[in-house]
């Protein structure tokens, strides 16, 4: 194959695997409200500032006690529904929302080849300061008057790998990044994760205009973008308990003219350059291994020998391996077991709910 495909954290499907429940339901910015429901016990603005000195109490008036959480089911029941995440972790995790401490970057934080890491590894930010950081990265100067994100959401996931639902991880949103035009609200939203008593920044990710993501509640992201008119793209991920990111796999479907990435010398050979083919093509990466199947469903009686030509001489001169629907999906399943996820967690999981900060 003479075109690597970007791995990054599944196209609309048109296979037949039950992964494709999760596929296209993604958050990018032209689909996806940043004002959502709470989920748990809102953190307001407020809660970030400094508290203002309590008023002398009135040595007249008797104290009134407080209320136990017996003499008030009601509040009692609203925390119980609210996010439920072990105390301490919740300590740390809320004391770092209150702008109270900071966090590190882990040094497996991502660095990409194609642009600057936003946030540098072993480095420690606060709130504000990770927000800040934020700001100056996407917002330049030279294109924008703008110098602030908009807003800011989070919200607690479990991990796939592990049963133990008492671990969280905590994602944090920031919303009204310009990244694809002006007011588009564009997000990138950050992994934290707690270790030994110790907060740290594992991973993020875009939504924008051309790449989407849907975080689900047990961890797993659902991704997709595009690369063009006919070459459209998905994933299926996970954060993991550490707060490592891992991919479970990747897709690229490839329409018409586009199937000329799989080889295009033997494109240009079978096809005319004026001929209109009508062949769907997809490329699967899981794990290190590559599989490729092919649709002819769209194609004409007159165009199904040559795209039979194309796919066989692929096959036999450029080494492709196509495969069958069946063989995707097992290997999808494979690739869950080797990371310790159940398979049954990819079948229709529950989407998050973000909360306002």
């Amino acid at each position: 194959m003479e075109r690597n495909v970007k791995q990054k954290p599944l196209l609309k499907g048109f296979l037949t695997l039950t992964c494709i429940g999760l596929l296209l339901s993604g958050c990018g910015a032209s689909d996806e409200e940043p004002a959502v429901e709470n989920a748990g016990q809102e953190i307001t603005e407020a809660d970030i500032k400094a508290p203002a000195p309590s008023p002398e109490p009135d040595s007249r008036e008797e104290p009134v006690p407080e209320k136990t959480a017996e003499e008030n089911p009601e509040e009692n029941e609203a925390q119980t529904d609210s996010q439920e995440v072990p105390s301490d972790t919740t300590s740390l995790y809320e004391q770092f929302l209150h702008n109270e401490i900071s966090l590190t970057t882990a040094s497996a934080f991502p660095q990409e080849d194609y642009r600057t890491s936003i946030c540098e590894p072993n480095t420690a930010y606060t709130l504000s300061e990770l927000g800040a950081r934020v700001s100056e990265y996407y917002l330049n100067p030279e294109y924008t008057d703008k110098t602030s994100y908009d807003s800011i959401q989070y919200t607690y996931v479990n991990s796939p790998d592990s049963t133990d639902t008492a671990k969280k991880n905590l994602l944090i949103k920031f919303i009204g990044l310009n990244i694809y035009a002006p007011d588009d609200e564009s997000y990138i939203v950050f992994v934290v994760s707690e270790n030994e008593g110790q907060l740290s920044l594992t991973y993020e990710y875009e939504c924008w205009a051309r790449s989407g993501a849907t975080a689900y509640t047990n961890g797993l992201l659902n991704s997709d973008w595009s690369g063009g008119a006919g070459d459209q793209m998905s994933g299926l991920s996970a954060i993991l308990s550490d707060g490592s990111y891992a991919n479970i796999y990747a897709a690229e479907e490839l329409y018409g003219w586009w199937t000329s990435y799989i080889n295009d010398t033997i494109y240009k050979e079978t096809f005319d350059e004026n001929t209109v083919v009508n062949l769907i093509a997809s490329i699967y990466t899981i794990g290190d291994a590559q599989y490729y199947l092919y649709d002819l469903s769209q194609c004409t009686e007159e165009e199904i020998p040559l795209c039979e030509t194309f796919i066989e001489r692929c096959r036999t001169e450029a080494g492709i391996n196509w495969v069958s629907e069946e063989e995707v999906q097992a290997a999808v399943q494979n690739r869950c077991a080797a990371l310790g996820i159940d398979y049954s967690a990819t079948q229709a999981p529950e989407k998050v709910t973000w909360t306002d900060l």
